[in-house]
């Protein structure tokens, strides 16, 4: 269904919309050095990379960019989105599924040897780079972070045959603190944290997703607008990305061609009354 607001405003496809796909990223400096980190850890097979940052910066989408960049240049990569599995066992196997491993075993030790043999022949003998990329790496347990440790240290004493990169929370940084997730935490050679954006940076993102999404047309929002979005999204990629729809939407009922800093306030108000449970006779 087409949203209502694009052909009022020239626009070819929606430009806000919060699907984490890579050609809606905006690169600040901070993302594309974490995108040159964890690229540069999975190409010179170091081990393992992890990213972290709070809900909203842009990991999800920062993780499906490096994933693709990285099937682009012929690397083996598997993105992996949901690691929620309740045993080691469980996740082992979606992680062998998903890399397309020719066998399987019912034990966990006998699934650790047919992984461990799919990368002896893909990393050692074909001579394939494989990259395992994990987004929400927060909701994994102790045991299934063991996991890893183990997946990670099967190497030769040049390199590692699989290469990890975590997408995650804040809260994995408390578990990796843990005494049972202290080996793992060892072994980051490379980590990143994704920072909120500047004012700036804001309205450079309104920029950028407004030119792929209308294939270069101006954007109709005024410089307060701009400002107004900054701040009353607090420099979170994601909320400033809803809050720029949602103004939209109510320009485009107001048939408002430009976008002012009032539009913005006022969608951010209703947006707020409406997550709160009130409504317009309760305010």
């Amino acid at each position: 269904m087409e949203l209502p607001y694009l052909k009022f405003y020239g626009l070819k496809e929606e430009p806000f919309s919060t699907v984490p796909s890579p050609r809606y990223l905006f690169l600040t400096d901070i993302h594309s050095t974490a995108l040159e980190k964890t690229s540069y850890v999975a190409g010179a097979k170091k081990g393992l990379a992890a990213v972290f940052g709070d809900t909203g910066t842009g990991k999800s989408s920062l993780a499906r960019l490096l994933h693709q960049k990285l099937l682009d240049n012929g690397f083996v990569s598997v993105l992996l989105t949901n690691p929620n599995y309740p045993t080691p066992n469980s996740l082992l196997r979606t992680i062998a599924q998903e890399f397309g491993t020719p066998r399987t075993h019912n034990s966990y030790k006998g699934m650790l040897d047919v992984f461990k043999a799919f990368l002896i022949d893909r990393a050692m003998e074909q001579g394939k780079t494989v990259v395992l990329i994990i987004d929400e790496a927060q909701t994994m347990g102790f045991a299934q972070l063991e996991l890893l440790r183990q997946l990670i240290n099967v190497e030769t004493n040049q390199m590692k045959l699989l290469q990890v990169v975590l997408f995650a929370q804040e809260e994995l940084r408390a578990k990796l603190a843990h005494a049972r997730a202290r080996n793992l935490r060892s072994r980051i050679v490379m980590a990143s944290t994704l920072e909120r954006l500047t004012h700036k940076e804001v309205a450079d993102m309104v920029t950028f997703r407004w030119n792929v999404a209308s294939g270069g047309q101006p954007h109709p929002f005024t410089p307060e607008a701009l400002s107004a979005l900054a701040e009353l999204s607090d420099g979170i990629p994601r909320d400033a990305t809803i809050l720029a729809d949602n103004t939209l939407l109510l320009g485009f009922y107001e048939g408002q061609p430009t976008i002012g800093a009032d539009l913005v306030k006022a969608a951010a108000a209703d947006r707020r009354k409406s997550l709160e449970g009130k409504g317009p006779t309760d305010a």
